[in-house]
């Protein structure tokens, strides 16, 4: 039997809230010494450490907290997480309104709107067709047919 060191109680107390299995484990890792769950058990009731798996919030570290079903993570955490989902929307948001309100963008449209109705009219004109009035015109009372 190999005497228990300071660094296994060390794991042991900054471990034991994962569990007798993860304690062994670590110990097992970290020092090279293969010691039992049982045997982990006795020493920490020896050296009075609770082995008592609590949930441990992935996000910021605090151990023995209620942890949300759905996010995984204790309240505080989950608030930040909310927060910075709004925040984000926010700035979509706002990227949407100022590319809406773009004026060199709105500009190059109505180029490109009064190029269209300058190149119709001049067709309309070259092959004697209905102007888009005429046929709006003709559309909703008389009928030429």
């Amino acid at each position: 039997m190999t005497e228990w060191t300071t660094r296994q109680d060390s794991l042991i107390r900054e471990l034991g809230h994962l569990g007798a299995e993860a304690v062994a484990a670590a110990i097992r890792r970290e020092c090279g010494v293969e010691r039992s769950v049982r045997a982990v058990e006795v020493r920490a009731s020896r050296i009075h450490v609770s082995l008592k798996a609590q949930p441990v919030c992935p996000d910021c570290g605090v151990v023995g907290v209620r942890l949300n079903r759905q996010s995984g993570l204790c309240s505080k955490c989950t608030e930040l997480m909310h927060l910075n989902e709004e925040i984000a929307f926010n700035e979509i948001l706002q990227e949407e309104r100022e590319a809406a309100t773009d004026e060199e963008a709105i500009a190059g449209i109505r180029r490109e709107r009064d190029k269209m109705r300058q190149r119709n009219s001049r067709l309309c004109r070259k092959y004697g067709l209905p102007t888009r009035r005429e046929r709006s015109q003709g559309e909703g009372g008389s009928s030429t047919c």
